[in-house]
């Protein structure tokens, strides 16, 4: 188990790579509110692409490396995937914690919930798209959704002018206290992480146990 796991990781590599680099200029050169904002969508999309790239040998649904227990090579794939993606949080961090922000820790914070998603959403979506590129596009557009969902739930509560009548302005998402938006966005994006997470260990394992 130690070696496969330490093969995916070295398969991993490449990926990992360019999940760390790809927000390194908007972290160096972009040292404001904005910069940040950059700084995490592209972490994002690094993520998952990463978690596609450890997919994407699966679109065809071969024989896995042990055929008769898909469970076990879902299981290994996800492990790798997950171990990739905090290692890759763990750099972001100090990235942005050195060489931008020191007291920056709304970023850290932000950069670990962007594993959920990448780590739940990404490999159903690869599987059923059988597209690393696509399913990184529909699994960013899908989380943004969850947002938009929101926001129709708090328009719906506060109504469109609400922030002229004293109420905070509800399209806002102040990640240090949260308001009912921020909350609806994580319950939404953790129900849909949880769901396609399901979704994808079953497809991942119905299709390998036929061809095995």
């Amino acid at each position: 188990m130690k070696d496969s796991l330490r093969r995916e990781l070295r398969y991993l590599f490449p990926a990992w790579l360019g999940c760390v680099l790809l927000p390194l200029p908007a972290i160096v050169f972009w040292r404001s509110e904005e910069g940040r904002s950059r700084a995490l969508f592209l972490f994002s999309i690094g993520c998952a692409s990463l978690v596609a790239y450890a997919f994407r040998r699966d679109i065809n649904f071969q024989i896995p490396d042990d055929p008769g227990h898909p469970e076990q090579t879902w299981r290994k794939r996800m492990i790798a995937a997950g171990i990739a993606l905090f290692c890759a949080f763990l750099a972001f961090s100090l990235l942005c914690l050195t060489l931008n922000d020191a007291q920056d820790f709304v970023a850290v914070f932000l950069a670990f919930l962007i594993l959920i998603p990448s780590l739940c959403v990404v490999p159903f979506l690869t599987l059923v798209t059988r597209r690393p590129v696509a399913a990184v596009v529909f699994a960013l557009f899908i989380v943004f959704c969850m947002k938009l969902l929101g926001g129709i739930v708090v328009v719906l509560v506060y109504g469109w002018h609400a922030s002229e009548y004293g109420i905070p302005r509800y399209t806002d998402m102040p990640w240090t206290h949260p308001n009912l938006l921020v909350w609806l966005f994580w319950l939404n994006t953790g129900v849909l992480s949880l769901s396609l997470y399901l979704l994808g260990a079953r497809r991942f394992q119905a299709k390998y146990g036929r061809a095995a």
